[in-house]
């Protein structure tokens, strides 16, 4: 909502969007995008000043604001949790994930938004990580591979990460939940992967978290469709920060397990390994 303070910026706001963009009934689709970008939804005050303003009326904006999934007229919360819905993460249970995420943060049934305004959850249709399903981008980082168990963890793994861009949220890192999240190394196993070395990369890798103890599993997954690259890799540290390597060897393996899980005791890293994927 649009405190009282706030409303002749907004209406302000919205003059200055009209005298651009135009204000017949050919624009409204244009108007209405242009606000919701300013405003990350749709205020009633800037809707009631676009029908005062144009020749625009109210039933037209009603029909095609409520048409297009990509409106909402209730306040976003500060942060945008997506949970995608597409085949590869349905299959792996992202439904149960976002009933995981409503119930951590107590998102009832008649809103997607928690009571703070601090996040909105909301289902998209894919968000292009079929190989990391099932996955939740919250804002800008994506967390691949969730369970319903990991989210209160990835919630604050989150919050607690200092590149967040909005510096007005405060939270306590919770350490104990923070020690148990197991990191992950993923690896490409399709046959091309294999042809190259992939197998046994993998098993270097698993090799090199029993030396090390790193507390970290190593994951197959299917084609990452960059063969050109393979041995690819990913890596989910504890932090849930995600990091690719391509053209990795299997003497490097000890590197970067000593690289991303720096509890790994027993070894030094001595030697130069291949770069992240740009």
């Amino acid at each position: 909502m649009i405190v009282t303070g706030q409303q002749e910026i907004v209406l302000a706001e919205v003059d200055r969007i009209v005298e651009t963009v135009g204000g017949n009934g050919q624009q409204v689709i244009q108007i209405l995008q242009a606000i919701q970008e300013k405003y990350r939804y749709l205020p009633t005050e800037a809707l009631e000043r676009v029908c005062e303003l144009t020749d625009i009326s109210p039933a037209r904006i009603a029909g095609v604001a409520s048409f297009y999934s990509q409106f909402r007229f209730n306040p976003v919360g500060l942060h945008q949790i997506r949970v995608c819905h597409g085949t590869a993460c349905h299959v792996k249970g992202s439904a149960l994930v976002q009933d995981s995420i409503e119930r951590h943060l107590d998102i009832g049934m008649d809103r997607d938004t928690t009571t703070d305004g601090l996040f909105t959850v909301e289902k998209v249709a894919c968000l292009g990580c079929c190989t990391l399903a099932p996955v939740v981008q919250i804002d800008d980082l994506v967390y691949g591979g969730l369970t319903p168990d990991k989210v209160p963890v990835v919630i604050r793994s989150f919050l607690n990460n200092p590149q967040l861009r909005n510096g007005s949220v405060e939270t306590q890192a919770d350490d104990e939940a923070i020690e148990n999240v197991f990191g992950e190394i993923r690896i490409g196993l399709g046959s091309c992967c294999v042809a190259k070395g992939s197998d046994r990369l993998k098993t270097a890798l698993e090799d090199a978290i029993r030396e090390t103890g790193a507390r970290a599993v190593v994951k197959r997954v299917g084609c990452v469709g960059i063969c050109h690259q393979t041995p690819l890799i990913e890596v989910i540290a504890p932090d849930q920060t995600s990091h690719l390597y391509a053209d990795l060897k299997p003497t490097e393996a000890k590197n970067l397990v000593v690289k991303h899980f720096p509890e790994a005791v027993g070894f030094q890293e001595n030697q130069p390994f291949s770069q992240p994927c740009a």
